[in-house]
């Protein structure tokens, strides 16, 4: 059963904004969305998850990294972005970066992730989070070796340079079969959905370097 939310989308009207809104009260039953154009602080003090829209979210860098330094869980919505504009948010460390081809059912797994104090990001986006990591965080690894095998580190540190299952079995020696099934291991270890947030959260927490 999915939990009750309660969801704050800040975005011009559009048909995409209202199929969002149709999407969310069909698939969290009972849950209070607002859809609004501009920031309503004591509305959004109510709000379980905030969804902002990238170009709304260019304008209130300052109110962004206020509410989530109060604890408020923030996700960003990216339709069209140039790198150098996202820079900015993605340096924030939000809660979540979505994608605008992101499919309903992920959108809901993003949606419960984040609710439950993880991170999501749209694998699209994650040669973006990662340029920034490169560009903002110490390349001094500090790995906590017990929460992963030796070798699962060593599948983690490939998969951070980029490489795929084919490349790090050959990097490693392995079958194909046995990286998909170390792969699986880091990312239930790690409690995460998929690769890209494997290597997003790996670089964040400063274990690996690129």
């Amino acid at each position: 059963m999915i939990k009750v939310m309660n969801f704050y989308f800040i975005k011009k009207p559009s048909l995409l904004r209202d199929g969002i809104q149709e999407l969310l009260k069909r698939r969290f039953n009972g849950s209070h969305i607002i859809c609004c154009n501009q920031f309503n602080h004591e509305e959004i003090n109510e709000a379980s998850i905030i969804l902002i829209d990238v170009n709304e979210a260019l304008t209130k860098l300052a109110d962004l990294e206020r509410l989530h330094n109060e604890g408020i869980k923030i996700v960003l919505w990216i339709e069209e972005l140039a790198s150098q504009e996202a820079k900015p948010l993605f340096k924030l460390g939000l809660e979540g970066y979505l994608y605008y081809d992101i499919d309903e059912d992920t959108l809901v797994q993003a949606l419960k992730f984040i609710q439950e104090g993880k991170r999501y990001v749209s694998p699209f986006l994650g040669g973006m989070l990662i340029d920034v990591y490169r560009e903002t965080h110490v390349k001094k690894p500090n790995p906590p070796l017990d929460l992963l095998s030796r070798r699962e580190w060593e599948v983690l540190q490939l998969l951070v340079k980029g490489y795929n299952n084919v490349q790090i079995a050959d990097e490693l020696f392995l079958s194909d079969k046995t990286v998909k099934n170390y792969v699986s291991s880091i990312l239930h270890k790690l409690h995460v959905p998929d690769r890209t947030n494997a290597v997003i959260k790996a670089l964040k927490k400063q274990w690996l370097y690129l």
